[in-house]
């Protein structure tokens, strides 16, 4: 009897995995697949997003957008991290660092999207390709990918006698001087606020900075990422960095004031994201320069932006995301983008369209953003990284307020790290 029943339990069982299995195999894809997608970019950069994510909607009768803005970098990401607890994140982003939210939760899906023919990676510039990785691995795609440049104020530094078109410098010690002679010859406005030079983003600066030295910022040893910053080669960039701020060259701890005092004429050069070509072009007071960024042992430059993320776990709907990411990152799309907003291409074959090459002919500050691309890197994404440019924050405010040497306020910052990680 005992026999008998476990063969009936067996067979029903079996029977409802065939059905089950069944169901499964027949789940027909929807007529329309509805995706929901949030975007962190603004002003001219969402606009132009908005224009061709709505020409996908309209030429997909089989996909509906439904389009939302996420708020800045920190608020989207904020707002994704709680949405993927509760449940009700996105399918698709386009944010910043993205890869934490992807590779971050052990999804490198993207890994095999890339491979799509019809994608063609090989066509993606390496660095902004790496940009999109988390720890080493593909989890997102590039989109809005942006380097620092050094704007200056023409009328400043012609008042001063510099001609950077001329002779722009190459290194930072060269800038350092100009720098000090902008200041000390070319304050038009004769403001008693008036710097040679400082940066909106002293964190992506300061990375760029390391690199440049041979610095790696962090690396991973037996499966760990540990910090590198610290060392000797840091040490090096953190001491150039206090020497601007002890010789009245950048102001301490006012960063967040740094493109408010360059619009306002008070500033001689900042460094800043490529996409304020966009944004400032047309729109100061003053004539507007831009020159490739100093180097130390060598002129690399970090990359910054955004990626594209599919965060869905629906079949369709990550299918359907990415024929959307597809779509943004095609050769024509992207340039397009990238050419109305400051962003750079991601694909090495714009280099050689006639509307880029025209572009880069007619605008000159934006070449000096496309000339960078050579010796661009991404530095390296993992789950504590946006710790540790909170660390970062707190070791350069201190620097440059004299609250700790540079040696000791590294020290604390990269102490710090570690036990994050552990």
């Amino acid at each position: 009897m005992k026999k008998a029943t476990v063969f009936v339990l067996m067979l029903v069982l079996g029977m409802s995995l065939v059905f089950a299995q069944g169901s499964k195999e027949t789940v027909a894809r929807p007529e329309v697949v509805k995706l929901q997608v949030w975007y962190a970019i603004s002003g001219a950069s969402g606009e132009q997003f908005l224009a061709l994510a709505k020409a996908f909607d309209e030429a997909r009768a089989d996909i509906e957008l439904e389009l939302t803005y996420s708020g800045s970098y920190a608020d989207t990401a904020t707002k994704v991290s709680a949405a993927l607890l509760s449940g009700d994140a996105p399918d698709a982003a386009i944010m910043a660092a993205g890869q934490l939210y992807t590779g971050g939760r052990g999804d490198y899906s993207m890994e095999d999207l890339v491979k799509d023919p019809a994608f063609n990676v090989n066509d993606i510039f390496k660095g902004m390709l790496e940009y999109g990785m988390f720890e080493g691995r593909i989890a997102a795609v590039p989109y809005g990918i942006s380097s620092q440049v050094m704007y200056y104020n023409k009328d400043i530094t012609d008042k001063a006698g510099l001609d950077l078109e001329k002779n722009p410098p190459a290194t930072w010690a060269q800038f350092y001087q100009v720098a000090k002679t902008a200041m000390e010859k070319g304050n038009v406005n004769n403001s008693s606020d008036f710097y040679g030079f400082d940066t909106s983003d002293g964190v992506w600066l300061f990375k760029t900075m390391l690199g440049q030295n041979g610095n790696d910022v962090v690396r991973k040893v037996n499966d760990r990422v540990q910090p590198a910053f610290h060392e000797a080669s840091g040490v090096e960039v953190g001491t150039f960095w206090k020497s601007m701020v002890d010789a009245n060259l950048m102001p301490a701890g006012q960063h967040n004031n740094a493109e408010k005092k360059f619009l306002a004429g008070n500033l001689a050069f900042i460094a800043a994201s490529s996409n304020r070509v966009a944004r400032w072009q047309g729109n100061t007071n003053f004539k507007l320069g831009a020159i490739m960024m100093p180097g130390f042992k060598n002129r690399s430059i970090a990359l910054g932006g955004n990626v594209g993320v599919i965060l869905t776990d629906d079949t369709f709907k990550r299918e359907a995301s990415w024929e959307l990411l597809k779509y943004l990152l095609e050769e024509k799309n992207h340039t397009a983008f990238a050419l109305s907003t400051g962003y750079l291409p991601v694909r090495k074959s714009a280099q050689n369209s006639a509307v880029v090459k025209e572009a880069l002919a007619a605008n000159p500050l934006y070449k000096v953003a496309f000339d960078q691309l050579e010796n661009a890197w991404a530095y390296f994404h993992f789950s504590e990284m946006g710790t540790m440019d909170s660390f970062f924050w707190y070791a350069l405010d201190e620097i440059e307020k004299n609250v700790s040497s540079v040696e000791v306020a590294l020290k604390k910052a990269a102490d710090s790290l570690v036990k994050e990680i552990e």
